[in-house]
This record gives structure tokens, sequence and C-alpha cells, in this order.
């Protein structure tokens, strides 16, 4: 999700391998969801201060390799124009820190920052995740989270969504709505919907191959990728389609301008969170485009819940396993059926896209992968206009391959964001508690089948 990272399919080539209404979100927390957080917070208070096994025979942790920080001006200076860092993409700068200084690189003094670990190793990354304990701290998005606890407060409560909560207001959160998004029938109820809305996309990609000689997708296919995504994701947070696949949609729709913004919105992310920035002192030329687009997708997100609610209003018939997600999010917690739905949108349109434009990627690039996963689609569906259903999708085995495949070669983000919660010994250093670090699994070379 990061904004600067290239084009998904220049990234990298890889050949494929084979509850009840009015509940508050206290009360959601089942018996089986408050027994596993009695054991983590045990596990926790037990050994979160004791010494790991190697921790004195470890390297301290002020030996970590890694750009060295000057006097006053730190490491600010690497990412000044004509510096080694200016205006580099996040792959590749992560790709540069890992040749220079290794597997576990530390980057300090930047400023309005915090230092930051950064891990490449698979092992680390392994024991950094089985070590963070049932309520994991993941810092990463502070102006996503300064948006919505400050800027907007009006529309969001007090309720910031999955993105930026942590600890255990995560736990109360995800408990919340993995009840409802998590389950299978959940999935099941939209397969008619969103088989219409592939069809629909479908319909667009043979229509792309007719218009030349050499049936090519046009040069912007990428964007017409996120169209899908889109209407795809508005169907399951609003139950609503939003249009975003008819012939020659408009630059101004609402469908296009909702595109345009969320790749806006990960570049400036980028910008913020990630590159030395001064927003959080200055109302920067960055912040206040951010506040812009972020203004329009909170705006739209109303816009639709308000829509989607007063449609249920009219059809209260209907049973509890028909309703939308929205519906039953906002039987136990409006506030968060609100912060989920945005939640959706805006993450949804760049991550499912990338996935979709790296499986077609992989695909094209393995044609024997491609033919068997053909011949398997064509066993569940014989002919050109069989539907998908529920039952296709359980047995079509090979496609889930394909898809987990996909997100292991080309994963939708650098990494994962943890701060550490525990002592614990990496790559033979001592790293104690408390230290911010990023798992970089996008450079897990050791897992790639070359």
């Amino acid at each position: 999700m990061s904004a600067k990272i290239r084009p998904i399919y220049t990234i990298i080539t890889r050949k494929i391998s084979v509850n009840s209404p009015k509940q508050t979100t206290v009360e959601v927390i089942s018996g089986r969801d408050s027994y596993y957080k009695k054991m983590g917070n045990k596990a926790l208070d037990s050994d979160e201060d004791l010494k790991p096994e190697g921790w004195d025979d470890a390297k301290p942790f002020k030996e970590i390799p890694g750009p060295k920080a000057l006097p006053i001006i730190g490491n600010f200076w690497r990412f000044l124009p004509g510096a080694e860092f200016y205006n580099v993409e996040m792959l590749e700068l992560h790709e540069r820190l890992q040749k220079q200084h290794g597997n576990l690189t530390y980057l300090n003094g930047i400023p309005l920052k915090d230092p930051i670990l950064f891990a490449y190793d698979p092992d680390d990354i392994e024991k950094v995740h089985r070590n963070e304990g049932p309520w994991p701290i993941r810092y990463g998005l502070p102006s996503f989270d300064y948006y919505r606890n400050h800027v907007r407060d009006d529309a969001y409560q007090g309720v910031g969504g999955v993105l930026t909560v942590q600890g255990e207001e995560w736990f109360k959160f995800r408990t919340v709505v993995n009840k409802i998004l998590m389950q299978p029938r959940t999935a099941e109820m939209y397969v008619d919907s969103m088989d219409d809305v592939a069809n629909e996309f479908i319909d667009n990609i043979r229509r792309f191959s007719k218009s030349n000689s050499k049936n090519e997708m046009p040069e912007d296919f990428q964007n017409e990728i996120y169209k899908w995504t889109l209407e795809s994701m508005g169907v399951i947070a609003f139950n609503k389609r939003i249009g975003c696949l008819k012939p020659n949609l408009q630059k101004d729709s609402t469908g296009q301008k909702l595109i345009e913004s969320s790749v806006q919105l990960f570049e400036l992310m980028y910008k913020l969170d990630v590159l030395p920035s001064l927003w959080t002192i200055l109302n920067t030329r960055n912040w206040r485009k951010y506040v812009k687009i972020l203004d329009f997708f909170t705006e739209i997100n109303m816009k639709y819940v308000n829509e989607c609610m007063a449609n249920a209003n009219t059809n209260s018939n209907i049973s509890e396993y028909e309703k939308s997600v929205l519906e039953r999010l906002a039987q136990t917690d409006k506030k968060i059926a609100f912060a989920m739905a945005g939640d959706m949108i805006i993450a949804g349109i760049d991550t499912t896209g990338r996935t979709m434009a790296a499986a077609l990627y992989f695909l094209a690039r393995n044609p024997e992968i491609q033919e068997k996963l053909r011949q398997e689609l064509k066993s569940q569906m014989p002919a050109k206009d069989s539907p998908v259903t529920k039952n296709i999708l359980r047995e079509s085995l090979y496609l889930k391959a394909v898809i987990k495949e996909t997100t292991r070669l080309s994963p939708i983000s650098i990494g994962n964001m943890r701060r550490t919660v525990r002592n614990m010994v990496l790559s033979g250093y001592q790293i104690p508690k408390g230290v911010s670090a990023e798992l970089c699994f996008i450079l897990l070379r050791a897992f790639f089948i070359l």
C-alpha cells in the first residue's frame, strides 16, 4: 500500500510455485476471546522484562549497523536533493539498506520520526510476530490517526478504525468486526453480486481486446482493475453498485475520483509518515492535500452509509443473515460500522487492485500455470455463461493456491509495523522492548523460487 512502490508488475518477476443488536463493544467479546486475552496477559506479565536465551551473548543494540547519524542533523541530510535517498522509491530504499547494512538495519536521526529497526530475515520476522502478545502495537500511520481522531472527530467520534487503534482497543475493534466479516457465510452471500461485477469487468476486457489488432489491454489497464475493485468494494461495504464499470466513465465521476484519490492518498502517506516531514508542526502543502482527499472520502462514505441504512429501514422483513455487512455492524455499533466501511473503500481499492494485477501478470508469465488453472475452472464451469457459485469457490483449490502464491511473491505492502513488547535477540543483537520495527517481508529472497 505504500505510495512509492513501483507498479506491481515491475516489482518482481518470479516463477509461481506449485450478535445481538445494541451490544456495546466490550459486551461483544466472547468467552473464548476473553480466555485468549487472559492467557496472553499472563504470558506478557510473566516475561516481558526477562532476558531471553542468548541475551548475554548477543551484541548490544547500539551496535546494530545502519546509516551513521551526524551530530545535530542526524540522517535527515540523506533525504535532501542530491543526497543518496532523495526521491528514492520505498522498495529501492529498502534494497539499498539491506545491501549496505545487512538483514538487520537501524535508522535514526530523522526529525519528528521515531528511530526504526528494519528486519529482512524471515527468522527475525517470525520471532517478532511470535512475541507480540495478544494486542500487537502497530505504528506507521500517524497522519491517518490524527485526521480521524482530531481533524474529523465530528465524523468518527473517537473510533478511528482498524488502521489506527492499538493494543486492547485494537482487540475490541477486531472482535466486533471479525464476528461478521470473517464468517464464510458473509462472503457467500455476496457471490452472486460479485459474479455480476466480474462479468461486467470481463465484458470490458473483451471490448478492449477487440479495439486493437494485437488484442492488448490499454496502457492504463491498472485503472480499469481499480474500477472493478471499487465496484466490488461498493457491493460489500455499502450494498451498492457505484457504476465504475460503465464504458467511457467520466473523469469527474464519483467512481473515478475515488480511484484517483486513493492513489494520491497513499503517495501522500509515504511523504508524510515515512519521509522526513514537518506536517506535525506546520500546515504543509502535502498535509493540506491529504486532508482534502480524506475529507472527500469521509463525505462519500457518509453519503453511502446513510443511503444503505435508509434502504435497510424500508426492508425490515429480511432475516439476520440476509442483512448486509454494514447493517449487521451498525446493529452492534454504528460508529464502528461507519469507520469500517471507510476502511474497506480506502484500503480495498489499492490492495485488491494490486493483487489482481500481480496475479494476471504472473499467470501471463507462467503459461503452464495459467493452463492448469484454466482446466480447473473449465471443469467447474463447463459453459461460458456458467455462474460462479459458493460451491465452485469452495472446490477451486488451485485458484486458491494461485491467489495465495501471488500474495506471497508480491505482497501488498513493504512489511508490517510492530513495536516490540518484550526483550528478544534478533540476528545476534539485543533488541529491548519498546523498539519500533518494520518487518520487511517483500525482500524475503530466501522464500522466492527463482
